[in-house]
């Protein structure tokens, strides 16, 4: 094979859809002619019912973003022990939310299959001061609901579920089981996820308490001017944030065929090279196109790849290494030391190039590239 020439300008990970400027604009003029920009405006109404009928399952309400969500949905189950069972194959914002409010994070390894929390090992860590369960859907791909609901309701354990990579599919996005949302789920809608209100994000519970609990977080504990009940938050979306989630939704189903046609793409070419095990992008979930390198099949390591990739001006991401429990202030815990499922997946895992608008030229050249190396390494 040729050496392949890098792209003229970086080709990242990731790159936000944005509806035609037009549409956004005359959602903008609305604002402007009511002047509301914020506290539940109109947008922020319509964005939160039209979410709510998308995911079809549970109460939603909307956030200014994920994290905020996240600390506020470990803030409403009041939890009375300190330690929360937690992923360490996530996104920091899922242990911070944790950490930040006193609790102390308790890593268990993840299933090798899905990259998901293992429910087989919950019970290895479970002691009187464990209060709650916090997985992560990683690249979209669900936990074993159904397993960590039995555990939970063992023990007297809440469940969260950072989902900040799940909303990117098509209605009904979740199913109605009585497990699928734990207590709350958090949906994340920022600018790197396939649907996003630029920064944004959801909680949905299928509690009507803990969904009232939570809107009172979100606005300061302000019931109304003249009472305020407990802690709470600014965690209000913006109408010029609902206003793009708005014009996004309609983009939604054709943003997801043509990562789809990508993704196909990817497949066909990468699905029969030794030592590559396609983990997400493959089975018609598209928020990211995920690779697992085994360097000994493969012929070279992950980073080595990740290396060449860069080398050629494809930005791809090591999502999620290092893992959270290899970072400060996590890496002191004792839960941190013995996690080898979650450590190899850290060291494999490489997310290529997926959005909309990359084209299928551009996707053979990537998929190229990862072939050139590989035969380059071998030979």
């Amino acid at each position: 094979m040729k050496t392949p020439l890098p792209f003229e300008r970086p080709v990242y990970v990731s790159r936000p859809a944005l509806p035609p400027l037009t549409d956004y604009v005359r959602r903008l003029e609305t604002i402007w002619a009511t002047n509301i920009l914020t506290n539940m405006g109109p947008m922020h109404e319509m964005l939160e019912l039209s979410v709510g009928e998308r995911v079809g399952v549970g109460r939603t309400s909307l956030w200014n973003n994920g994290m905020t969500a996240l600390v506020a949905a470990v803030s409403a189950l009041r939890l009375e022990r300190r330690k929360v069972i937690v992923t360490p194959f996530t996104f920091p914002a899922t242990v911070h939310a944790i950490a930040l409010l006193g609790l102390e994070p308790v890593f268990v390894d993840i299933d090798d299959e899905s990259l998901t929390l293992d429910p087989t090992r919950i019970e290895e860590v479970l002691d009187p001061e464990v209060g709650a369960i916090v997985g992560t859907h990683v690249y979209g791909r669900f936990c074993d609901t159904k397993a960590i609901d039995v555990i939970a309701r063992k023990h007297d354990l809440r469940v969260i579920y950072d989902g900040a990579h799940i909303f990117g599919r098509r209605a009904p996005v979740m199913e109605k089981q009585p497990h699928v949302l734990g207590d709350i789920t958090m949906l994340s809608f920022h600018a790197t996820k396939l649907f996003h209100s630029v920064e944004g994000g959801a909680l949905i519970t299928a509690s009507e308490d803990l969904d009232h609990r939570l809107r009172l977080i979100r606005n300061f504990g302000i019931v109304n001017e003249h009472d305020v009940r407990g802690l709470g938050l600014n965690g209000k979306m913006s109408e010029v944030h609902a206003a793009m989630g708005l014009s996004m939704l309609d983009l939604m189903d054709a943003e997801i065929d043509q990562r789809l046609g990508i993704a196909s793409r990817y497949v066909e070419v990468l699905s029969s090279i030794p030592g590559i095990r396609i983990v997400a992008g493959g089975e018609g979930i598209v928020q990211y196109f995920v690779l697992r390198i085994d360097a000994e099949e493969f012929g070279s390591t992950r980073d080595d790849l990740h290396q060449t990739l860069r080398s050629l001006n494809v930005i791809s991401r090591k999502y999620f290494s290092p893992l959270c429990s290899d970072v400060e202030p996590y890496n002191a815990l004792p839960s941190a030391r013995n996690l080898p499922v979650a450590r190899k997946a850290a060291s494999e895992v490489i997310a290529l190039p997926l959005y909309g608008g990359l084209g299928l030229e551009d996707a053979d050249r990537i998929a190229d590239i990862v072939r050139w190396h590989q035969k380059g390494k071998n030979l």
